[in-house]
C-alpha cells in the first residue's frame, strides 16, 4: 500500500508497504530514506479530528491494524540527538523518567541559548567599547586641532603687538 508522509520541514516523501507491514518496517522504510536512524523517528497518524503518535511498544502492530489504508497520510518528526542518548542511557539501566529526560534536554536548550545571548552581549559590549574609543579619538583630535588654532591665533596677536610697536 502506498503512504504520504510528511516530514515535519513540509517535505513529503510517498513509501510503498505491504499490506500486512507493521510500525516497525514502515519506520525502517523511512529511515533508509531520510538517512537518518530508526530511533529517532516519531510517527503521528490520523485524521483532523483524532491524531495519535505511534510509540515504540506499538512497532509490531500492523498498519492496517490502526487503521491505515492505501494513501494514509502521517506526519514525522525527527527526535533532537540528546534526548535519543538520554532515552538510551535510560533503557541501559539508568532509572531515569521521560520527565527528568524532558527536563535535562529543556535545562541544555535554556544554557546554550544563555550561552548564546552571552556570547551576543559581549558582542555588544566590544562594540560598545570599540564605539567610545572611537570618539574619545575623534574628541581628542578635535581638542588638538583647537589647541593648534588658539596657538596659531597667539601667534598672529603676537606679531601684530610686535609689528605695531616698530611703527
Amino acid at each position: 500500500m502506498k503512504l504520504s508522509v510528511e516530514i515535519i520541514t513540509g517535505t513529503f516523501i510517498d513509501t510503498v508497504v505491504s499490506e500486512n507491514a507493521t510500525v516497525k518496517q514502515l519506520k525502517e522504510k523511512i529511515s533508509t530514506e531520510v538517512k537518518l536512524p530508526v530511533r529517532r523517528l516519531i510517527l503521528v497518524f490520523g485524521n483532523e479530528e483524532e491524531r495519535r503518535m505511534l510509540m515504540d511498544d506499538e512497532d509490531e502492530i500492523m498498519l492496517r491494524d490502526l487503521g491505515m489504508r492505501e494513501d494514509s497520510h502521517m506526519y514525522l518528526f525527527i527526535k533532537n540527538l540528546d534526548l535519543v542518548s538520554m532515552e538510551e542511557r535510560s533503557l541501559e539501566g539508568d532509572d531515569v523518567s521521560m520527565e527528568e529526560i524532558s527536563s535535562e534536554a529543556e535545562s541544555r536548550r535554556r544554557e546554550n541559548e544563555e550561552d548564546e545571548k552571552v556570547k551576543i552581549d559581549g558582542e555588544d559590549e566590544d562594540k560598545q567599547m570599540k564605539n567610545e574609543e572611537e570618539e574619545e579619538k575623534e574628541k581628542d583630535r578635535e581638542d588638538t586641532k583647537d589647541d593648534d588654532n588658539a596657538e596659531e591665533e597667539a601667534r598672529e596677536v603676537e606679531e601684530l603687538g610686535d609689528e605695531k610697536e616698530e611703527t
